[in-house]
Order: C-alpha cells, then structure tokens, then sequence
C-alpha cells in the first residue's frame, strides 16, 4: 500500500509538470518576461522609432567594454548608461527599405512601467518613409543569452495601415510589405499569442486544473448504447468539466473585454495576488468534504479575477486600434484553444493511468496539496515584488 501511495504521489506530480510548473517557483509572475516592444510610426515628416527593454536584462544585454561595474535601476543611473544602451541598440537592431539601410538618430531616453516591471524607453528618428517604397524589414538582434523566450512585439503604424507582429530568436529577421497589411495576419498573430500566453501562465491553468481535479471521482463507465457502442456524452464528468470550463471562459471573457475597454481597472499586484488566491481557495475547497459547492461557480468568480490577468497580457501586445474587435476576439480564441489543448494534455494521460478509486482519491488529495504550496509561493512573492 505505501509503494502504491508514493507511485500514485509520483503520477500527480507528473500531471502538474505536465503543465510546466517545474521550474516556475522562482518567478513572482507566472506571465511575459525578456519582452520588449518596438513601435515604427511616422510623424511630422519623419519616422519615429520607438523601443522598450524592461531593465533587469540591462546586465546581459550592455556590451563588456562599455558596461559600468555595477547597474543600477535608479533613473538618473540608467540616464548615465544612455549612450551604452545606445550602442547596444543600434548594434541590435537594424531597419531597411527596399534594400537600402534607415539611419537611426537618438533622440530621447525614459523609464515606463509596463505590468511585468520597469522598463527603458529609447527614442529614435529616421528620415520619412518615401511613398513607392515597397518593403520594410526588421533585424533584430537585442536578446539576452538567458532569457531564450524572449521575444519583441511589433507594432507598424505607416500609411494608414497597422502591422503586428512577434520577433522571436526563430525569426529574427522579418519582412513587411508596405500598404498590405493584412487582417487576417494580425487575427492569426494574435489568436496565437492568446494560446502562447495560457501556455506561459501557468497560474491560470493551476487553477483549471485544481477545478477540474473532483471531476475523477466522476469518471464511470460510459453507458453502452443499443447498437452504437459507447455513448461517452452521458459521462458525469464530461459534464461537469464542460460546466466548469464554460463558466471559466465566460467570466474571463466578460472581464478581458471591459478591462481592455477601459471600464474596470485595477493594479496589477492586486489582480495578481488575486489570482494566486483564487488557487490556493479552490485547492482547499477539494480538500474538504463538509460544505458541498458548485465548482462551476466558483470557476465564474474566480474566472471574473483571471480575466483581468488576461487583459494585461493583450494590453502588453499592443492591441491593434484598426482591428479592435477583431484582435480582442482572436485573442480570447486563442486563450480558449490553449486552455483546451492543455487541458486534454493533463486529463487523457490521467483517466488512462488512474482509474481505481483509491487512486483518484490520492490524485486529488496530493494533487490539491501541491497546487496549494505552488499557490502560496506565488502569493508571497507577489505581495513582496
């Protein structure tokens, strides 16, 4: 019996790393981190080029011969680092039109906030992009050799058109045609980082996942059929997973338009630490068995809270302004396809290997207990960050 407690122990643990939490304790946000933006408008007859780099790369990013023995974060010591970030940028970071180099002049430095931490803000000119020109393409080059997943979002803003996109060390060169913007580029781009970013936030599918773990002690037979074999849509747990995953993507979904709208707005620490909250709650909920509850209702509530997590990563992106309704929608698409495949990902692997009721029993128990430390280690680090 102990062997087979350790074992069954040890299949939860592979569940939960299943969904990438190994290796998450030591990160405060379990969302977007390395990112940088870069905006290419046009302005007053000239191009305006402007990049943020969150500022805890400043270390790995600055080349040797110019970077000071200590990096501060203080305002006025990044303001002393200006012309190594400079360097460091246009070293980086190369524009052609039709072929033929864009010279880029430095014209202004700043720090911003953006929802992941502090970021440095360099801005630059460049002559105005000529009317038959045809192309744009991108070079870049700014990443950190620690932080592999980072990633420049992308945003072009010429001729009456908007351009997004992504560039990742897969891709770090990237063409654009001029005046051919496409709509269904940039919903693809976003559908895309919508499921990228449920992948990456493991925080909401720890609560998910901690939702949907009751549902094994549902999990039967399927009843058999007069002649059509199995009809697996009688299951009771195909039908409280759907209960809890459709109140989940309905409240979030509620939430990540009116966040995005501007009509609900609060600090990012605050809807955070909430989210971490609403884990360790639902952990806790499985490990009772004195009050009965609506799991699909607690999903609701709690997926109100998620929502806004979600909206700060969308903001991130830069949500395109010509394709409001479009981009907002691609992106809780993608949210939902993310959310589903790794969920199938967790739940096929489980109902295959555990199937007595003893081993469901451990899987929740365990399996509710880890989420619950994962939860409050979040908690804690981001009341303090």
């Amino acid at each position: 019996m102990r062997i087979f407690r350790q074992l069954t122990a040890l299949i939860a643990q592979v569940c939960l790393s299943l969904l990438g939490i190994s290796g998450v304790l030591n990160s405060a946000h379990a969302h977007q981190t390395g990112n940088s933006y870069l905006s290419i408008t046009e302005s007053a007859g000239q191009l305006q080029v402007e990049f943020d780099f969150i500022a805890r790369d400043l270390d790995n990013l600055l080349p040797v011969e110019c970077k000071p023995a200590e990096i501060s974060l203080l305002p006025e010591k990044l303001q002393a680092m200006q012309a190594c970030i400079t360097q460091a940028l246009k070293n980086s970071l190369h524009l052609e039109i039709d072929e033929q180099d864009v010279p880029l002049n430095f014209d202004h430095q700043s720090v911003v906030m953006h929802s992941d931490g502090l970021y440095v803000r360099q801005q630059f000119t460049a002559p105005a992009v000529l009317q038959d020109a045809k192309f744009l393409v991108i070079k870049y080059e700014f990443f950190t050799q620690k932080e592999q997943s980072g990633r420049a979002f992308v945003k072009i803003e010429l001729r009456n058109d908007e351009i997004s996109s992504v560039i990742d060390q897969n891709q770090p060169i990237q063409r654009f045609a001029l005046g051919n913007a496409k709509r269904w580029s940039t919903i693809g781009l976003f559908t895309q980082e919508g499921a990228r970013h449920i992948w990456e936030g493991t925080d909401h599918l720890l609560f998910l996942l901690s939702l949907l773990l009751p549902g094994l002690m549902l999990t039967v037979q399927p009843a058999k059929s007069t002649s059509n074999g199995q009809r697996w849509t009688d299951s009771p747990a195909l039908r409280f997973a759907l209960k809890v995953i459709t109140a989940f993507t309905i409240a979030h979904s509620i939430t990540l338009a009116f966040s995005v709208f501007g009509w609900v707005s609060l600090p990012e620490k605050l809807i955070e630490s909430m989210i971490a909250v609403s884990i360790m709650v639902s952990a806790l909920l499985n490990l009772q068995d004195r009050f009965r509850f609506s799991h699909w209702k607690i999903a609701f509530l709690f997926g109100l809270i998620h929502g806004m997590g979600f909206a700060n990563g969308l903001k991130d992106l830069g949500l395109s302004s010509f394709y409001f309704l479009e981009t907002l929608f691609a992106f809780n698409l993608g949210v939902e396809l993310g959310q589903l495949s790794a969920v199938t990902v967790v739940a096929v692997p489980v109902l295959l290997l555990v199937r007595k009721t003893h081993a469901k029993k451990l899987l929740l128990k365990y399996g509710s207990i880890a989420t619950f430390a994962m939860a409050s280690v979040w908690l804690v680090e981001r009341l303090v960050a």
